[in-house]
């Protein structure tokens, strides 16, 4: 079995913070109505959050594209062990977006939905 060096910095050294890890595969996918951006061991779900279509063109936080109403949409993440819920402007079209998504953009937003 092969050892990915992340997961054996985390088990030597547990508390080491997450800008400090080497980057990994970030993943950017859909799990039903939620967006989940993912690098082992770190997971963020982001949940759609119900409202009417923008009212006016939005940019998405993961790839960078300017969007009309119908094409994005607000998602929340709500932080492990904390009353903090944070909101992130994602396309509706997951699929195209993670073609254009850059990873240090998608471990950005992971990062803010997953520290405090």
């Amino acid at each position: 079995m092969a050892v990915d060096e992340r997961e054996l910095i985390l088990e030597l050294f547990p508390g080491t913070p997450f800008d400090l890890l080497p980057p990994g595969e970030v993943l950017y996918y859909r799990e039903g109505e939620n967006v989940v951006i993912e690098e082992p061991p770190f997971r963020a779900v982001f949940e759609p959050v119900e409202r009417p279509p923008l009212p006016r063109p939005g940019v998405c936080e993961a790839c960078g594209r300017l969007l009309g109403g119908a094409f994005a949409r607000y998602f929340r993440v709500r932080l492990a062990g904390a009353r903090v819920v944070r909101y992130a402007l994602l396309c509706e079209d997951t699929e195209a977006c993670r073609e254009r998504a850059r990873p240090e953009v998608l471990r950005r937003i992971l990062r803010k939905g997953i520290l405090p």
